[in-house]
């Protein structure tokens, strides 16, 4: 038989054993708390630039580069530079079906819209759309359009992309003012299907922007990060 004295003994070293495994749950939490407040921190501190070129719409395919400012040191200590492509792609269908039949008419549009970055390295958009319309059988009067034909001007959705640059010195001017070139190019191909015959013409119009986003720490005065 165990006394109760000892039984007591047993219990106060349980209990204390409960509140040291709380007092560690407790610092563990802590710990883990002041490390995510450290981040924010270091991320509010952090100061942000973006510049932004585009270029206009324009029938693909089509091969054309942007100008975007490289960041100034004398700004601060760069620590990341993030990039962002977007495209505004639109296309006109005018098609008339010249058999005698009636016809389901289908179009698709693919490809990629590629940004070139320096170290061989790229962001890309892809293009993968699909439509459709039934045309009644040919009327004799060729107009690409009407009751009997299909015509259509139409904005296409597309997704952004974005991209971290792992080699951010391309991206650090040398002297004031400079600026880094980014290749860019609409690699995009339309195709219609029609049974039968049919007459037709396609216009695919793509444009671009991209944009660049510094993130650094300010100088202080003495030269070094704030």
């Amino acid at each position: 038989m165990i006394s109760r004295g000892i039984k007591r003994e047993i219990n106060s070293i349980l209990r204390v054993m409960r509140e040291m495994r709380d007092i560690q749950g407790v610092l563990s939490r802590g710990i883990i708390l002041s490390v995510l407040i450290l981040q924010l921190l270091l991320l509010a501190s952090a100061e942000q630039i973006e510049y932004c070129d585009s270029i206009p719409e324009d029938y693909v395919d089509w091969n054309k580069s942007v100008s975007l400012p490289k960041f100034d040191p004398a700004m601060g200590i760069l620590k990341s530079v993030d990039l962002l492509l977007t495209t505004n792609l639109s296309q006109e269908i005018m098609i008339e079906n010249t058999s005698t039949l009636t016809g389901n008419l289908a179009s698709s549009l693919t490809g990629a819209l590629i940004a070139d970055l320096p170290s061989s390295d790229s962001v890309s958009i892809d293009i993968n759309s699909s439509s459709g319309a039934n045309l009644s059988a040919y009327n004799g009067t060729l107009d690409l359009g009407g009751d009997f034909g299909f015509r259509s001007v139409f904005q296409i959705p597309t997704e952004t992309a974005s991209k971290s640059i792992s080699n951010i010195e391309d991206f650090i001017a040398g002297a004031p003012g400079e600026s880094i070139a980014i290749p860019v190019r609409a690699n995009i191909v339309s195709q219609t299907k029609m049974p039968g015959s049919s007459s037709s013409g396609i216009i695919t119009k793509a444009g671009a922007e991209v944009c660049v986003s510094y993130t650094y720490d300010l100088k202080s005065k003495d030269g070094g990060p704030r």
